[in-house]
């Protein structure tokens, strides 16, 4: 799908309007409803971040997901052409320190990006809007929370759901800052071990159409 500019169109019920950038997409009239998507975690720190030696996604620098590079694109893209409003951010706990050991190895939800806008780059979507993220919190575990681990991205569709893991993401403060200053860190220790770390070469720098939200960016 490409937007043009200054024009407004709906997919089934979604409204989309066009934004100021290229290929941004404004959505409109969403509902409380939502999906997972899954990252794979760095297992040296025991805050729920990407493995920044493998990953640059989800982008929580700017709040998005799938932005520069695909990670679960079908996912993504079912979920940029959809009402839902949450995408629900999902890993695999590889530390064996936080939670006393006890996390390693469950899944848990650690946040969610809010739905706001997404863009067309080349042939795939990204997903951008308002990012909070939460520690690793056994409430928030998939079996705490009675899910199940599958092979594909699951939906939910119900709303008292919705109600019920946003109260539990709430419960916490946002540590979206904290989780990039992190990843900062550990990049720099990655670096010094003679790592490669994919942000180094992915990063759009000055380039990027989005530096002006880029958190990285104030941080560093």
């Amino acid at each position: 799908m490409v937007c043009k500019r200054k024009s407004t169109k709906s997919r089934g019920k979604l409204k989309i309007s066009i934004g100021q950038k290229s290929e941004e997409c404004i959505v409109h009239n969403l509902e409380d409803i939502g999906r997972e998507q899954f990252f794979w975690h760095y297992p040296y720190s025991e805050l729920p971040i990407r493995d920044i030696t493998e990953k640059t996604e989800p982008h929580i620098e700017i709040g998005a997901e799938n932005y520069l590079r695909c990670c679960i694109q079908r996912n993504i893209r079912g979920f940029c052409h959809s009402k839902e409003k949450y995408l629900f951010l999902c890993t695999t706990c590889r530390n064996r320190v936080v939670g006393g050991g006890e996390f390693f190895g469950r899944r848990f939800i650690v946040g969610y990006i809010e739905k706001k806008k997404f863009i067309k780059i080349g042939d795939r979507l990204a997903v951008i809007g308002n990012t909070y993220l939460v520690p690793f919190d056994s409430k928030l575990s998939y079996d705490g929370l009675g899910l199940k681990r599958g092979i594909f991205m699951q939906k939910f569709d119900k709303k008292e759901d919705i109600k019920k893991l946003l109260r539990l993401i709430h419960s916490h403060s946002n540590i979206r800052v904290r989780a990039i200053k992190e990843m900062i860190e550990k990049e720099e220790n990655a670096r010094t071990k003679g790592k490669s770390i994919p942000i180094d070469c992915e990063c759009l720098g000055q380039s990027c159409e989005f530096i002006d939200i880029c958190l990285r960016r104030k941080l560093q």
